[in-house]
């Protein structure tokens, strides 16, 4: 028992005196639990739909179903909208067939778009009908009233009608006149009610096409690229961190750092050996990914390549600068939680369209985000390389960002 407690006090000194350890073994969870309450609490989300000259019922009830709705009058400005994604669909209806032309790449923005269209459209046939009852009894109830002013107006005439007769009995040429009883003119026998009501419906149909993508496409296929992404940055984040480190605790790092090889060249080495090794990873994931499992592709292979390599390059040179600040491989992963993990949640894997202004600002500060969305749209969208080309040279700026700051660490280390 001595023995046991001996071990366990030893353990606790161990992390009493690394500050580090416990700050990034309390501070970690925490701010991962934190993330995921804010991600997790964001507002239901409600699309945003841009149409082109729709009856005012149907407007209103998809206003009523919380969507946001554009009003175009022209259709290709809503078309714009739509193929820079600031608009999920874009609505048109002709002869009674209401199209619904959806983005398509997100099958959970789309289902959101077909729900609340659906229900929309079941609303305003209900007020559509509501509305055509509530004229057709108005019309009913003045002409009931006309029926009885006509009625009133034959009584009086009929009462005058005999007041002539009686006046002229004793005449020489009374009047024979037969007035019909007007309680029995079937006037009171129509009943109205039973008029049934044969209304057109607004919308007949409804038609759902895909910009991107078609109905087969689910919730994974949406998600699929950005898991690409960050299986590759994660797997070359530790296997760079914990090599680093394993060889600076075997004493291989500050052999080298005695040596006349300068700190940019140090780096350098470490990034093409890794590098190599990133690449054939990247490749055989892509390969994976495409060709076995199914991930749908749209867009030119070469490109995928290229951003899964120039994503797996930001995390190799992101671990060495984490491996230039960690002692030991547990820190390795304790970081990770701190500068890995957030840009995981921020990264696409959760819609942040209602999240903080601060949360989509920090999505923006991630390199994994723009990673994320260059797959997404090569492989859903069928982008070029014009349309992800920000997104690499962001990328490449992390690369050289870190490289740098790795860089400089070791020339710290080197001039110690």
């Amino acid at each position: 028992m001595r023995s046991i407690l001996a071990l366990a006090t030893r353990i606790l000194q161990q992390f009493a005196h690394d500050k580090r350890t416990i700050v990034m073994f309390l501070l970690g969870p925490v701010l991962v639990l934190w993330l995921f309450s804010v991600l997790l609490d964001s507002a239901t989300y409600h699309p945003t739909l841009a149409y082109v000259d729709l009856p005012e019922e149907l407007s209103v009830a998809l206003a009523d179903e919380d969507a946001i709705c554009i009003e175009f009058d022209d259709y290709n400005a809503a078309l714009e909208l739509l193929q820079n994604r600031e608009v999920d669909a874009v609505l048109t209806l002709d002869n009674g067939v209401l199209t619904v032309l959806v983005e398509g790449a997100d099958a959970s923005k789309t289902g959101s778009v077909v729900t609340t269209v659906s229900s929309a459209v079941k609303v305003a046939a209900t007020t559509q009908r509501e509305q055509v009852q509530a004229d057709i009894t108005a019309q009913i109830d003045s002409l009931r009233g006309d029926m009885e002013g006509f009625k009133d107006d034959l009584s009086g005439l009929f009462s005058q009608l005999e007041n002539l007769q009686q006046s002229m009995a004793s005449s020489p040429q009374p009047l024979n006149l037969q007035l019909p009883d007007l309680d029995a003119l079937p006037l009171d026998q129509l009943d109205f009610d039973q008029i049934e009501l044969d209304v057109q419906p607004l919308v007949e149909d409804v038609e759902v096409a895909y910009l991107h993508g078609d109905e087969n496409w689910g919730t994974f296929d949406y998600f699929g690229p950005v898991i690409i992404g960050i299986f590759v940055f994660i797997f070359v984040f530790i296997t760079s961190g914990m090599s680093l480190v394993t060889e600076r605790t075997g004493g291989t790092m500050e052999r080298l750092l005695v040596t006349p090889i300068k700190p940019y060249q140090l780096v350098s080495g470490f990034c093409l050996g890794f590098g190599v090794v990133t690449i054939i990873q990247a490749t055989v994931v892509l390969w994976a990914c495409v060709s076995l499992i199914g991930f749908p592709n749209e867009g030119p292979l070469a490109l995928v390549v290229l951003v899964a390599i120039s994503m797996a390059l930001v995390s190799l040179t992101l671990g060495l600068v984490v491996s230039a600040v960690a002692k030991t491989p547990f820190q390795v992963i304790q970081l990770m939680l701190i500068l890995v993990i957030p840009q995981v949640l921020l990264s696409g894997i959760f819609d942040l369209s209602n999240t903080p202004m601060w949360m989509q600002v920090l999505n923006k500060c991630f390199p994994i985000s723009y990673g994320a969305e260059a797959l997404r749209d090569i492989m859903l969208r069928g982008a070029g390389l014009a349309d992800i080309g920000f997104n690499i040279a962001v990328l490449w700026a992390f690369i050289a960002v870190f490289f740098l700051i790795a860089t400089a660490s070791f020339h710290r280390r080197k001039t110690q």
